[in-house]
């Protein structure tokens, strides 16, 4: 259903609801959705470019973009969600369609999925909203078909800044398209000789993590697991909460979970390390998680312990270029150069390998932009110029 009037006028009135089929209320409840769930801002990708430096190649991007409905922050959605006489239909209308499900068309599998989009979309308008959380559902292309993930954000926890990890960042989304169009390049191929492991730093919501594991599921790759971690205790509470909505029953061949991790600890050689973190990581995943200039320094020492050994084990860093945050932009490169030891000009270092220069859309505004810097970062026992 394309957005193109208010819910008063849009959706099926309430006594027709019964003559309805699943698919129908679906698109009704993502109209719905669209309309109440703000968009995640420069989570769109339109361009990459490759560092003419880098000392790998990497596969060329190609991904087609599956249609959208219309700009989430446009004027016209704006103005419908201001409205409060259409926010008060649209709960009606919601709450009449969970409390007389047993009217409604469908097998009960397929009832019970649309009543609780639906139950959901309600807390969403309703009470919850109010208090600044969201549930919004993301899609992601995948050659074997779309992978849709839903999280939910909440709000900052008194003010505090270290409770920011709560919210959907945009590197989040581009980390997660990059990952559903290139699963290969994740360590995600169906001939590996040993089971995948895969650590998320600064998880927050766990939108990468989450759409990592749903790329092994789609794939049927097993023995897969993806530690999600975090370390501040309201977005680990909703970390592990997302995990479950996605995940909602044990998997033997995919395996995610939330556990704390406290850079700062860390980076004093905290030892021995807690299960399980006390195990080697094939890939390593981090966005929009550089945003004070020590958590470079931070990084730098939990990835050169937790990195398994080996060319073919990466550290993929997606990060924002803001103007007000370029000394930590910067601290990525200067932590991460090809550095000999004093004791070994041999010893193996974690250091850039690649750098791509992402250009999103940003949804809130038409025809602007927002980019990133996608690091893939590796061991290197050659001695490099940093990548420029």
């Amino acid at each position: 259903m394309l957005l193109t009037g208010p819910p008063s006028l849009q959706l099926p009135p309430v006594r027709g609801l019964r003559t309805l089929s699943p698919d129908a209320l679906i698109d009704c409840i993502e109209y719905l959705r669209v309309l109440y769930s703000p968009g995640v801002r420069g989570s769109k990708i339109r361009a990459r470019a490759r560092s003419n430096s880098s000392s790998e190649s990497t596969t060329p991007f190609s991904i087609t973009v599956p249609p959208r409905l219309p700009d989430p922050e446009s004027d016209t959605i704006a103005a419908l969600r201001s409205d409060e006489f259409e926010r008060s239909y649209t709960l009606r209308w919601l709450s009449y369609l969970v409390n007389n499900s047993q009217n409604l068309l469908g097998t009960p599998s397929e009832v019970d999925y649309v009543v609780a989009r639906a139950a959901a979309l309600l807390a969403n308008c309703g009470g919850a909203s109010c208090t600044g959380v969201i549930s919004r559902t993301l899609h992601f292309p995948t050659e074997r078909g779309p992978i849709s993930v839903t999280v939910q954000d909440i709000p900052l926890e008194n003010g505090d800044i270290s409770s920011v990890g709560a919210q959907t960042w945009g590197g989040a989304c581009v980390l997660s398209e990059i990952i559903a169009a290139h699963p290969a390049d994740f360590g995600l191929v169906n001939n590996r000789s040993s089971p995948l492991t895969v650590l998320e730093l600064g998880a927050g919501t766990g939108l990468a993590g989450l759409v990592l594991a749903s790329a092994a599921k789609l794939m049927h790759i097993g023995g897969v697991t993806v530690v999600a971690t975090d370390f501040y205790p309201s977005v680990l509470e909703n970390l592990a909460a997302n995990i479950s909505t996605a995940f909602p029953a044990s998997d033997p061949a995919v395996s995610i979970s939330s556990h704390f991790l406290d850079w700062a600890t860390f980076a004093l050689d905290m030892d021995p390390l807690p299960a399980p973190l006390d195990q080697p990581f094939d890939v390593i995943l981090g966005a929009d998680i550089i945003y004070e200039p020590e958590h470079a320094a931070w990084i730098q020492s939990v990835v050169s312990r937790l990195l398994a050994p080996g060319t073919s084990s990466q550290f993929h860093l997606v990060i924002p270029l803001r103007k007000t945050h370029a000394l930590e932009s910067s601290s990525v490169e200067h932590v991460f150069r090809v550095n000999a030891s004093d004791e070994d000009p041999t010893a193996p270092v974690v250091t850039v390998l690649g750098k791509e220069r992402i250009v999103c859309d940003v949804e809130e505004n038409a025809g602007d932009e927002v980019e990133y810097l996608y690091y893939r970062i590796g061991w290197s026992r050659q001695i490099q110029e940093p990548v420029g």
